[in-house]
């Protein structure tokens, strides 16, 4: 009987482990010798222009352990990624690299006090509120959406906190981002105008796209369960809640995958291992 029960019990704890399963990220070093990020080429080809369709909004939401770091972070831009590599013309494309045109990201930012800021960066400024507390996990969203007053960005750098101490908000002028860039692009993970020094220091995972601006409630819902809402489940544009450095494909079923730029590669997180101890950055064949 005693070992009929160990067996028993054992089989128990296997099932449990087998049913368990980890939770997965892609853990950024923050700075590297070559690039490390992911991209959606022309997005404003495949249903996800800079403010939405018709300027009807865009919704990002994402996971995010952030490590302290001097200098710049790079979440994700909505804008130019040509190759070049350079400030001028990547960055700078407008006329003789008199502009930056049309873009926008959502990161930490440095605090040149010392520590780093939660920001907008748009319309070549910083906009920023709330301080960027490391070694943490934060659930964000950024919603963007045009209309008669401007263009509108809300980053909700620590959900489900939505009052104005935990938001940063800008309303570009109208005659803001109308222009795309000449090569538009969604890049997650570092600057494609200054490559592997503006890495992400930290991890990023539950990434989810939608090509609306989903109500404030709704945002909530997704961020907790995915395709939680009617609004949510009709425009999913792209969701991976846990990738991984081998998988970014987009399990939405819509189609909509990125790709790595160059050799460059976050390193694997997992649950269960100590998110504070980044593990540097490795390089596929």
């Amino acid at each position: 009987m005693i070992k009929y029960l160990l067996t028993l019990i054992l089989c128990l704890m296997l099932i449990s482990v087998c049913m368990t399963r980890a939770d997965t990220g892609l853990d950024f070093p923050g700075t590297a010798a070559t690039t490390i990020r992911f991209k959606f080429t022309n997005p404003h080809l495949n249903g996800l222009p800079i403010y939405g369709t018709g300027g009807a909004g865009v919704t990002y939401i994402w996971k995010a352990y952030p490590r302290q770091k001097a200098l710049y972070y790079t979440t994700f831009f909505w804008g130019n990624d040509d190759g070049n590599g350079s400030l001028c013309p990547t960055f700078y494309w407008v006329g003789s690299c008199n502009d930056a045109g049309t873009y926008y990201g959502a990161h930490p930012y440095p605090d040149w006090q010392g520590g780093s800021l939660w920001e907008i960066a748009v319309e070549r400024n910083d906009y920023t509120n709330g301080a960027v507390v490391p070694n943490r996990w934060y659930t964000q969203a950024l919603r963007v959406w045009s209309d008669g007053s401007g263009k509108h960005h809300i980053f909700y750098w620590d959900l489900p906190y939505t009052d104005s101490s935990h938001i940063v908000s800008r309303i570009s002028p109208t005659s803001y981002g109308n222009t795309n860039p000449p090569s538009p692009t969604l890049t997650w993970g570092d600057a494609p105008w200054n490559p592997g020094n503006e890495i992400y220091y930290g991890i990023i995972r539950g990434i989810q796209i939608y090509s609306s601006l989903l109500s404030v409630s709704d945002m909530i819902s997704e961020s907790t369960t995915p395709l939680s809402t009617s609004a949510g489940a009709a425009n999913i544009w792209y969701l991976n809640t846990n990738p991984t450095p081998s998988d970014i494909s987009d399990k939405s079923g819509k189609g909509h995958n990125p790709a790595w730029v160059g050799s460059g590669r976050p390193t694997l997180y997992t649950s269960g291992e100590s998110p504070s101890a980044p593990k540097g950055f490795r390089i596929t064949d």
